[in-house]
């Protein structure tokens, strides 16, 4: 009996096996985009996706895909899709934030403390676009108020 269940433990987990691994690869096919509070000595400190209200800084990483970010101008266009409570709203562009980048680079951090700062808590939405209007990474950002 204990065999049998082995044998469909196995061949039940297979599939499975193969579609996280093809799930890796595909990450590892696209850029990391993700947020940090501030970038530092050359440190990002503390990397979430969830932060209270604030000035935030986001990073862009293609280094593992061996490759640099080929262009001059590239924008941060920041969504905010649902407020505090869950309630979403007709999607309206906040913000539309252009920086100036090194067609070299193939790492890259944005801080704008200016414009790069989130007031309100809830759901946003951060694009990065190279010219023009072209998606090339993008990620959820969860804020909330400050205790």
């Amino acid at each position: 009996m204990n065999s049998i269940f082995i044998k469909v433990l196995f061949f039940l987990s297979l599939p499975l096996a193969v579609l996280f691994s093809n799930g890796a690869e595909a990450q590892n096919e696209t850029p990391h985009f993700y947020f940090c509070e501030s970038y530092k000595d050359g440190k990002e400190i503390n990397v979430s996706n969830t932060f209270s209200t604030g000035y935030l800084t986001a990073i862009l990483d293609i280094r593992h895909l061996e490759t640099t970010i080929g262009v001059s101008t590239l924008a941060l266009e920041i969504t905010m899709i649902a407020d505090d409570k869950g309630f979403y709203d007709v999607e309206q562009v906040l913000d539309l934030i252009t920086f100036a980048v090194d067609p070299n680079w193939d790492y890259m951090y944005f801080t704008e403390e200016s414009r790069l700062k989130f007031d309100k808590p809830g759901v946003y939405r951060v694009m990065v676009l190279k010219e023009p209007n072209t998606q090339i990474a993008g990620g959820l950002l969860k804020i909330t108020s400050k205790k």
